[in-house]
C-alpha cells in the first residue's frame, strides 16, 4: 500500500474524474475517510477494534469509515464518521487532506475482499469527551506516541498511514 496522490477531491463524482484524468484505474473500490487525529501532545488517537468490527479485531486502528450516498462530500462523511465513533461532546478540527491509498481487505461479514480507497485527513483533537458509540465494534480509545505505534499491536493501514504520514509531513 502506498500513497497514490494527495491533491484533494471533495467528492466521489471529483474522485472519479481525478482518477480517470491520471489514469489510476482501481477496479470496484469503495471510498472511505479516515482521520489523523493528534492531540497536543503530539499522540495519535486510535481506537481499539472488538469483537464486531468487519477485520482486525483488537487491533488498533484510526477514525473513519465508508462514505455513504446521503453524504454531502467527503469532509462531512468524515465529521459523521467522527461523530458516530467518539461522539458529539468531542471538538475536532479538520485540518487538511494527507493523501489517498488503496488496499484490499478482507471483509469477515461479506466473506469477500473490499477494494478501499482511503482518504486520509489531518485532524487535532482539542478536548472533549470521547465516547464509545459503537459498542462491540469498538472497545475505546487510546492515544500513542507515533514511535510506540511500532511496537503495539496496530493495524497494517495505521502503521502504513502514520509512516507515511510523519516521513511526510513531520509534525508528529
Amino acid at each position: 500500500m502506498h500513497c497514490l496522490f494527495t491533491d484533494e477531491v471533495k467528492t466521489p463524482k471529483e474522485l472519479e474524474k481525478y482518477l480517470e484524468e491520471h489514469k489510476i484505474d482501481i477496479p470496484e473500490y469503495r471510498p472511505a475517510v479516515i482521520a489523523l487525529i493528534v492531540n497536543e501532545e503530539n499522540k495519535i488517537l486510535l481506537q481499539r477494534r472488538g469483537p464486531k468490527s468487519r477485520d482486525e479485531q483488537y487491533k488498533l486502528e484510526d477514525i473513519g469509515g465508508a462514505y455513504e450516498e446521503d453524504d454531502k462530500n467527503f469532509r462531512k462523511a468524515l465529521i459523521r464518521e467522527i461523530r458516530e465513533e467518539v461522539g458529539n461532546e468531542v471538538q475536532i478540527d479538520i485540518n487538511y487532506f494527507a493523501g489517498a491509498f488503496l488496499i484490499t481487505k478482507f471483509d469477515r461479514r461479506t466473506n469477500k475482499d473490499v477494494n478501499w480507497l482511503f482518504l486520509l485527513y489531518r485532524c487535532t483533537y482539542r478536548g472533549g469527551n470521547l465516547v464509545n458509540n459503537e459498542e462491540g465494534k469498538s472497545l475505546g480509545y487510546e492515544f500513542y506516541k507515533y514511535e510506540d505505534l511500532v511496537n503495539s499491536d496496530a493495524t497494517e493501514t495505521v502503521l502504513t498511514f502514520w509512516n507515511f504520514y510523519h516521513n511526510e509531513y513531520k509534525d508528529i
